[in-house]
């Protein structure tokens, strides 16, 4: 049996943590492995730790020095003994590969974010590079990820998309209604399926955009609430809604004042269902600044929404849209653009469930069981 630890920050709510957790659960299911958890810290939201996992905590408190924990985390892996390690994060790949110079351990290191953004120049990125030198391999979400590597570094990389979490291809599934007669027709919209030889039809008659992320700058919710303020008028059943919760609220709150549209634009905050949430949506938009392989907008095709997103560093959007088939993609920070794609979208029906259902093929490509057996091969 092989034994892997998986070493990240903490388990906060985000993209990363959450593939992270969803990989190491899969892997520990199999008779091949046994996964163990070991993170730096215990953040205030966390997600649940899935199965059967253990988990490692450095140090619980926070107070613990820059030294003190590199040499709690070499501790924990000599107490381990694992035969592979997978560190998510950039800096944490520095610190591992640092925490265990002479203990002949290498790290598998996985970008989950855009190097372009840290590490560009000067000492960070000689750091970076030194410490990706020193890695067995470097797992990148996307192509442009990849690019930031040259040489020797670049063949250590291998591109592995996320998977679709359970919830929202168990979701997907309860969606829409299927008709078996229907074989590569695309009448009324309805797009046949070339593997289950079946059309899905998605229906419904709800005028919500929905937005999800946390409340942060980078995440420019604002773009979408100063876009919809440009059409809103002249849609008046349409609303906008933003799940998520974060330090931009109060801003966010404000903006919304200004433009008049407490009754048309809410943020419920943080949300425990949001496959149920949103999936009754007319239209889903990522309006991001960067982005790694956002999650939440592979979720959002899968359950057949028509999807909006900027076009984003460090292309992971771009990775996951074919402009104007299964989705639409507006230059970063583009106000006038974004407000067009979604009179694009609002006005044309058809166009939105053919977008929704081809987007749908992410299912496939991104299934939980076909990207877990990629890291396997990674092992």
């Amino acid at each position: 049996m092989t034994k892997v630890l998986f070493y990240i920050h903490s388990l906060n709510k985000g993209g990363a943590e959450r593939v992270l957790l969803t990989i190491a659960d899969e892997i520990d299911k199999s008779d091949e492995y046994k996964a163990v958890i070991l993170t730096d810290t215990v953040d205030e939201t966390e997600y649940d730790l899935p199965g059967s996992l253990k988990r490692i905590v450095i140090d619980k408190d926070g107070g613990m020095s820059a030294r003190s924990r590199l040499m709690a985390i070499r501790r924990h892996v000599k107490n381990e003994a694992p035969d592979k390690i997978v560190v998510f994060m950039l800096s944490s790949v520095i610190r591992a590969v640092i925490a265990l110079i002479c203990t002949g351990y290498k790290v598998i290191g996985a970008v989950r974010s855009n190097p372009y953004d840290d590490y560009s120049k000067g000492r960070k990125r000689a750091l970076l590079l030194w410490a990706c030198g020193r890695c067995e391999r470097i797992v990148c979400q996307t192509e442009y990820q990849k690019e930031f590597f040259a040489g020797r570094l670049k063949d250590k990389c291998t591109v592995i998309s996320n998977p679709i979490f359970g919830e929202f291809a168990d979701k997907a599934a309860e969606i829409g209604v299927y008709d078996d007669n229907i074989v590569n027709d695309e009448h009324d919209g309805r797009i046949a399926d070339d593997v289950q030889t079946k059309a899905f039809i998605r229906t419904t008659n709800s005028q919500k955009i929905v937005a999800t992320g946390r409340l942060y700058d980078y995440k420019n919710h604002r773009l979408l609430i100063d876009a919809f303020a440009g059409i809103a008028s002249d849609y008046p059943d349409t609303e906008v809604v933003i799940y998520g919760e974060g330090p931009h609220r109060a801003s966010l709150e404000a903006r919304i004042a200004e433009l008049g549209l407490e009754k048309r634009v809410f943020l419920p905050g943080d949300s425990d269902h949001v496959a149920e949430d949103i999936a009754d949506a007319m239209i889903y938009v990522l309006p991001s600044d960067t982005e790694g392989l956002p999650n939440a907008l592979m979720e959002a095709m899968a359950l057949g929404l028509p999807v909006i997103a900027t076009d984003c560093p460090c292309g992971g959007p771009r990775s996951l849209i074919e402009d104007g088939v299964n989705g639409l993609l507006t230059p970063v920070g583009d106000v006038k653009a974004m407000e067009e794609a979604l009179k694009k979208l609002i006005l044309n029906e058809k166009l939105r469930t053919d977008m929704g259902m081809k987007a749908r093929d992410i299912l496939k490509t991104n299934s939980v069981e076909l990207i877990t057996d990629k890291w396997k091969q990674i092992l």
